[in-house]
C-alpha cells in the first residue's frame, strides 16, 4: 500500500484503495462508508492518513527536492518530508 501510493505520487502506478478514498473524500467530502469517523472499518482512517501523507511527502520532494549541493541544509529544512522520503526508498530496497 505505501510503496503504491509512493508510485502513484511519482506518477507510475495506479492509487492503492486506501488513497482512492482520500481522494473521494476531498473531491466529495464524504468517507468510504455510510455515517462518521467511528463508523469506518477499524484501520481504515489509519491506511488512509498513511498512504495521503507517502503521497503528498513524495509529490512534494518531486516538485521542490533539494538542488545539487544542498542536500543537508533541505533536509533540515524538510525533516518529515525527508524521513517519509527515506522509509519508502527503504521499502523499495527489501521489496527487491
Amino acid at each position: 500500500m505505501i510503496l503504491a501510493a509512493a508510485a502513484c505520487a511519482e506518477g507510475q502506478g495506479d492509487a492503492p484503495r486506501e488513497l482512492r478514498w482520500v481522494f473521494e473524500h476531498d473531491r466529495w467530502g464524504v468517507l468510504p462508508n455510510a455515517g462518521g469517523l467511528l463508523d469506518q472499518p477499524a484501520g481504515a482512517l489509519q491506511r488512509m492518513t498513511a498512504c495521503e501523507n507517502v503521497y503528498r511527502a513524495l509529490q512534494f520532494y518531486a516538485e521542490h527536492g533539494p538542488e545539487p549541493g544542498q542536500t543537508a541544509a533541505w533536509r533540515e529544512s524538510h525533516t518529515d518530508i525527508w524521513n517519509i522520503v527515506l522509509h519508502v526508498e527503504e521499502l523499495r530496497a527489501r521489496a527487491k
